[in-house]
């Protein structure tokens, strides 16, 4: 087993087929990789990206919270709006290994978190982490903030 396999799919995806990539974007999809290309949406296979054990690690284990924590939120039942909360926490654990793995990825190329949103709640207007306006985003969600790279 190679420590590329923890973010390898057990499933079938979309894989990114980008000539060049310019900027990553780490969101959890239902599926074991949580790294995608920012422009097509693809998944990326680590090994192409070339990522260390470390970087490996830190997603591989942000990925296991989200994950958690949103099949909690899905489930519908007695932890949904107790995992809802930890998921749009700004100081929670799951958001901060998020942006730390978010800054690993970045030594590589700009990398974007995807930031919780419940499509049941109003529309966010402002960044979750600076609470500053939200950009229009180029390519996902609602709006991004590019300095702190988060796309919601």
């Amino acid at each position: 087993m190679s420590h590329y396999d923890k973010l390898r799919p057990s499933a079938d995806l979309q894989f990114c087929d980008c000539k060049e990539l310019r900027e990553l974007l780490l969101v959890h999809r239902l599926t074991d990789n949580p790294v995608h290309c920012f422009a097509c949406n693809g998944a990326l296979d680590p090994q192409r990206l070339g990522l260390s054990s470390k970087q490996v690690d830190m997603v591989s284990s942000w990925h296991g919270q989200f994950q958690a924590l949103y099949s909690l939120w899905l489930d519908c039942g007695e932890y949904e709006a107790w995992a809802k909360v930890q998921l749009l926490k700004r100081d929670g654990q799951v958001n901060r290994d998020g942006l730390a793995a978010v800054a690993a990825l970045s030594a590589l190329l700009p990398t974007y978190y995807w930031w919780f949103h419940d499509e049941s709640d109003p529309e966010p207007l402002c960044c979750p982490v600076c609470g500053d306006k939200l950009s229009a985003s180029r390519k996902h969600g609602h709006g991004q903030c590019d300095a702190c790279q988060v796309v919601i």
